[in-house]
């Protein structure tokens, strides 16, 4: 990812993926299966804003017309 954005984006992903696993470990969702739930939308707001960029980003598109040739 040349992308600056894609690349915060991406880590800002990971941030909240690995939060959302930790909420979903047994002893914590026990506790709180509201907090795992509220973390998991914020992990799909999180690939969303991803996939969003993405369509735009002129970095993305040219990443995933390679790749697709590389694939043909």
């Amino acid at each position: 990812m040349n992308c600056s954005e894609c690349r915060d984006l991406y880590r800002v992903l990971e941030r909240r993926n690995a939060r959302y696993v930790e909420a979903r470990t047994a002893a914590f969702f026990k506790i709180s299966p509201r907090l795992a739930a509220r973390k998991h939308v914020d992990l799909q707001r999180a690939m969303s804003d991803l996939q969003e960029h993405q369509a735009e980003c002129p970095w993305a598109i040219v990443a995933e017309q390679v790749a697709e040739r590389m694939q043909a």
